[in-house]
C-alpha cells in the first residue's frame, strides 16, 4: 500500500531544513558496516535521523548533539553509541579534529545477541559513553578506517566481530548516560527473517510517521497481517506498532518545539497527529508537561 499524502499547512514550519524521510545512506547491507572519517561540522539539514545503530569517535576535538532537542555533549577519545532513529543534529564543534561513523544495521547489533541491558538502553533511545577513555580506542578506529577497502567476507567478518567485541567490553565496564527516554523493550533470540521483518516495520516507521498512516500499513511493510505484526514487533520492542509509532511523532514534535517558533497546532499536524487534542492528550502522558511548557523549558535551559 503506498504512503498517504498528507494534508500540510503553510506556516513558519516550512522552512525547517528537516528531512522527513530517512537517510538511507547510513544504513548498512546485511553483514556489513559502514564507516566514514571527516572533520566534523554543522549538518547541511541541521536534523536528520536513520534507522542505524550508530557508533561515533572523536579524536582532538568535541561536538555537542542535539536529540529531539536533547543536548548531548561529545568529548575526545570517548566511544559514543547511539540509535539514529530519534530525530538528531550537530549544535556545535570545538576544535579542528576529526570524527569517526560507524553505522550497523538494527539487524547485526540484534543478531549478536549482545548484554540485554546495553540493548535495552540503545533501543529506547538513549544516547550512551564508555566511563573511561582508552588510548586503545584510538589504534582500535584508525585501523578500522585504514583497512575499510579490505572488503572480502574474511575481513567483513574479522571487521565485524571486532566491533561487536568493543561493544561487550563496553558492556561490560558501564557506560555514562548523556541523554534518556523511558521506553526500553526487551531482548530476544531472534530468527533472521523475523529482524528483517521488525527492519522493515521500523524504516516504514521512520520514513512515514509525518503523515496519516496506521498499523496496517505498518504491518504491510513487513508482508504481514496486523495480528502478527504487532505480537512479532511487540515481543522485540517491547511497545506496540501504535506506541513505536506514537514515540516517532513525539520525538518529532520535541525537536520543532525546541528549534522553531512554529504554532503548537501546526506542529501537531506536522508530526503526524490526526488533531490538537490528539497531540496534547499525547505529549501530557508522555513527558508530565504541555508542549507549551516543553517549549518554555527548553528556550530557558539554552539561556
Amino acid at each position: 500500500m503506498p504512503p498517504k499524502t498528507p494534508v500540510r499547512t503553510t506556516d513558519a514550519i516550512d522552512s525547517i531544513p528537516f528531512s522527513e524521510q530517512v537517510d538511507k545512506t547510513r544504513v548498512p547491507e546485511a553483514n556489513a558496516f559502514l564507516i566514514e572519517r571527516h572533520q566534523p561540522k554543522l549538518f547541511d539539514s541541521p536534523y536528520h535521523h536513520h534507522t542505524s545503530i550508530e557508533l561515533n569517535f572523536l579524536q582532538n576535538c568535541e561536538m555537542e548533539y542535539s536529540f529531539s532537542g536533547q543536548k548531548a555533549r561529545l568529548l575526545p577519545n570517548q566511544l559514543t553509541l547511539f540509535w539514529g532513529a530519534s530525530p538528531h543534529r550537530v549544535n556545535d564543534v570545538k576544535g579542528t579534529g576529526i570524527i569517526t561513523n560507524i553505522y550497523l544495521s538494527l539487524g547485526q547489533f540484534m543478531r549478536w545477541n549482545l548484554p540485554s541491558d546495553l540493548v535495552q538502553t540503545i533501543l529506547s533511545g538513549d544516547v550512551i559513553n564508555v566511563k573511561v577513555p582508552s588510548d586503545h580506542d584510538v589504534l582500535f578506529f584508525d585501523r578500522l578506517f585504514q583497512e575499510r577497502k579490505n572488503a572480502t567476507p574474511a575481513w567483513k567478518r574479522t571487521h565485524l566481530s571486532e566491533i561487536e567485541n568493543r561493544l561487550r567490553r563496553m558492556a561490560l565496564e558501564g557506560w555514562n548516560t548523556l541523554t534518556e527516554f523511558n521506553t526500553a523493550p526487551k531482548q530476544l533470540e531472534l530468527t533472521s527473517r523475523s529482524m528483517l521483518r521488525v527492519e522493515a516495520m521500523l524504516r516504514f516507521i521512520a520514513n512515514n510517521y509525518t503523515i496519516p498512516v496506521n498499523v496496517s500499513d505498518i504491518a504491510d511493510a513487513a508482508n504481514l497481517s496486523v495480528g502478527r505484526a504487532g505480537h512479532l514487533f511487540r515481543d522485540v520492542m517491547g511497545v506496540s506498532l501504535k506506541q513505536q509509532l506514537q514515540r516517532a511523532r513525539l520525538s518529532h514534535s520535541r525537536m520543532l518545539l525546541a528549534e522553531t517558533d512554529a504554532k503548537v497546532a501546526t506542529i501537531a499536524l506536522d508530526s503526524g497527529f490526526s488533531s490538537t487534542s490528539s497531540f496534547y492528550d499525547a505529549f501530557l502522558k508522555a513527558n508530565g508537561i504541555s508542549p507549551a511548557k516543553y517549549r518554555k523549558n527548553t528556550r530557558h535551559a539554552v539561556v
